[in-house]
């Protein structure tokens, strides 16, 4: 059986999705992708049992045909390929490419050990643009655990209201919440996605597609026009992120983003990366210090500020991911008034939280 098809229609969807193929040796099957080619179309799947893709490409065939082919090597060939046409010839337990004075031949498991991936009928539906889905996976992303021992925290949290959708990060120390208005949504219980689905939901989705996003009651799928992820959801339950937010913060400090952002970077110079720094308040004054063995720094910034003097101690990487990800030109924090949890946001960011815990030292 011979097929012709030029490399751009698929090379793209194989790149997105091979990422997905295990590694590992514990199962060899899952080290490579299936193709299926029919009369409709050319289907192609990937899954480590946990996560699963699944591509269609514009590829028809008189007759059906179902391949399995090692995933990363495949990519590689094709990646080396010209661009134009490429000739697949399809034997029994053997594929040939060939392209020009090109040919290669690869290896064809059986089709019949290839896992099956089902398509998620989701009991809860809706449709967000990518770009601001892909926003607020940004928003939230880098506040995910990556402490397996508590394995709820691993995952980004989803809920939906009432034409609102929320989306939760946290890792116990810090937590990112981003709410956008979406009028369609309707109210769904909160389902908690793991991290590597996430990055890989990332991976697939463009910002000028159309994400729909269907539930069911273990599994979640994000489907575009030409491709969908599959993904377990973690099951167990997360941690209530609305009594997390401080209610009773009456220390408000503005100041300017920038000026914050490049006081920390030079700060933290001198110190590790997961090190404290201390920020030390007074009147329209902002002190962030920091001191290791390699040596001392200072950095005084202009703020706004007319509550007595107080001074706390944060993880210097947490601080700065925060202020990374706040829109403006202005960072409002409000402090309790002894030791709890501070919150960030934006000026004129209302739909965007984050939440840091002070380090007692």
């Amino acid at each position: 059986m011979n097929i012709i098809i030029d490399k751009n229609k698929i090379f793209g969807p194989v790149s997105k999705i091979v990422s997905i193929t295990e590694k590992r040796s514990l199962m060899p099957i899952l080290s490579n992708i299936l193709l299926e080619f029919g009369k409709e179309g050319t289907t192609i799947f990937s899954t480590d049992l946990e996560v699963s893709a699944i591509a269609y490409i514009d590829c028809k065939v008189e007759k059906e045909r179902k391949i399995v082919v090692h995933g990363r090597k495949f990519l590689e060939v094709l990646r080396e390929l010209e661009g134009g046409e490429i000739h697949f010839l399809l034997e029994e337990n053997q594929l040939t490419i060939k392209q020009k004075r090109t040919e290669i031949k690869m290896s064809l498991q059986d089709p019949e050990e290839f896992p099956e991936t089902k398509e998620v009928k989701g009991k809860e539906e809706f449709i967000i643009g990518g770009k601001m889905f892909l926003d607020m996976i940004e928003k939230v992303g880098f506040a995910v655990s990556t402490d397996e021992t508590r394995y709820i925290l691993t995952g980004m949290y989803m809920q939906g209201l009432d034409g609102e959708l929320i989306m939760v990060g946290t890792d116990g120390f810090r937590m990112a919440l981003c709410q956008r208005k979406i009028k369609e949504i309707k109210g769904f219980k909160g389902v908690t996605i793991p991290k590597r689905s996430v990055i890989e939901a990332e991976r697939i989705i463009e910002d000028e597609d159309e994400v729909r996003v269907s539930i069911e009651e273990k599994y979640v799928q994000f489907s575009t026009e030409k491709l969908k992820i599959i993904t377990r959801i973690i099951e167990g339950n997360f941690p209530d992120y609305e009594n997390v937010l401080p209610a009773n913060n009456q220390k408000i400090i503005k100041v300017e983003k920038d000026a914050f952002h490049r006081g920390l970077k030079r700060v933290s110079a001198i110190i590790g990366r997961n090190e404290p720094v201390k920020i030390t308040l007074s009147e329209k004054n902002m002190e962030i210090d920091a001191e290791s063995d390699v040596g001392r720094a200072k950095e005084d910034i202009e703020i706004e500020y007319e509550g007595e003097k107080t001074n706390m101690s944060f993880n210097v990487r947490f601080i700065l991911d925060v202020v990374t990800h706040i829109s403006g030109e202005k960072v409002i924090m409000t402090a309790p008034p002894t030791y709890g949890a501070v919150l960030f946001r934006g000026e004129q960011e209302e739909d965007y939280k984050n939440i840091v815990m002070p380090i007692r030292i």
